[in-house]
């Protein structure tokens, strides 16, 4: 039997396999053109049952979106794409958060989602409170109050989200054991924010043109590296941290260090509080071509 046979039969008993496992889980359509099963999201969450998975058509919905159970809501229109092909989720209740999620085990990926921040409330464009094993990726946020906010939650994973023009672009409250990684944050008050949440990962993301890149506030044993700062100030630790890997610290526009050896690697560390010893010893060198930045930070990547 040809090879190719043999991996289409694979293929199939592999998808027959998944569709077993999976079986009673639905998918559920949500558009504006009537051809969709319903027309808001959060009709489809609540109609759908725990393992579903609700599509959302390009669009503008003016809803807040509350998750009880595991889901996964997921755009068709990639992140990137024109305004016309994006799914817009804007909050029909400023005070409120977008999307609300109380469910462990959810995924949301590919929206554009734009809050109402103001001074005398404090929203999130999406919100984990106590849940663990959530994946939020391919997400714009912008005009939140905070971007993406986790409170008590854990072992979440935060991947190639952009986040702006907000009071604080990610913040972790109580938050442990999360990993958030390739986010782009800028033009925030506070790029990341931590407070008493420890033992998260935070590593190839770019954090450029906030106020404060990021802060860490009665938050010990988080992993901060490879990673790009360029804010007014880019980093306040008043914990205790790890500032790098066993081979590349991170990025800091304001580094002043020399690399004599041409390895990527500034020769001196990168102080970010003396007094908590929270010290980058292997900040990687402005010196070097941007090329050659990025061939370290992908080749070294240290989990």
């Amino acid at each position: 039997m040809k090879r190719k046979s043999i991996q289409s039969i694979c293929i199939i008993l592999l998808v027959l396999g998944a569709t077993a496992a999976q079986a009673g889980a639905a998918v559920f359509t949500v558009g504006k053109n009537g051809e969709e099963n319903y027309s808001s999201i959060q009709e489809a969450v609540n109609n759908a049952q725990s393992g579903d998975t609700i599509i959302v058509s390009p669009g503008v919905y003016w809803e807040n979106v509350n998750v009880g159970k595991q889901l996964s809501i997921i755009s068709s229109s990639e992140q990137s794409g024109d305004m016309i092909n994006r799914t817009y989720v804007i909050g029909a209740t400023p005070t409120n958060d977008v999307f609300s999620v109380s469910s462990d085990n959810v995924t949301i990926s590919g929206f554009h989602v734009i809050g109402g921040p103001g001074m005398d409330t404090y929203e999130a464009g999406i919100y984990l409170d106590g849940v663990q094993n959530c994946s939020l990726y391919n997400n714009t946020m912008i005009l939140n109050d905070a971007g993406i906010n986790l409170n008590n939650s854990k072992r979440n994973f935060l991947y190639n989200n952009f986040i702006g023009l907000g009071f604080i672009g990610i913040l972790l409250t109580g938050s442990n054991e999360n990993r958030l990684s390739d986010n782009e944050v800028m033009t925030n008050s506070q790029g990341i924010s931590l407070d008493k949440s420890a033992n998260n990962i935070l590593t190839n993301s770019s954090l450029y043109m906030n106020k404060f890149g990021i802060y860490l506030n009665t938050s010990s044993g988080n992993a901060i590296y490879q990673n790009k700062f360029s804010n007014f100030q880019n980093a306040l630790d008043e914990g205790t941290n790890t500032w790098n890997s066993s081979s590349a610290g991170n990025l800091w526009d304001d580094y002043k260090g020399n690399d004599t050896d041409g390895n990527g690697i500034g020769d001196t560390p990168y102080v970010v509080n003396e007094t908590t010893k929270s010290i980058d010893y292997m900040p990687l060198a402005n010196n070097v071509s941007s090329n050659n930045i990025q061939e370290s930070m992908s080749g070294n990547n240290n989990t």
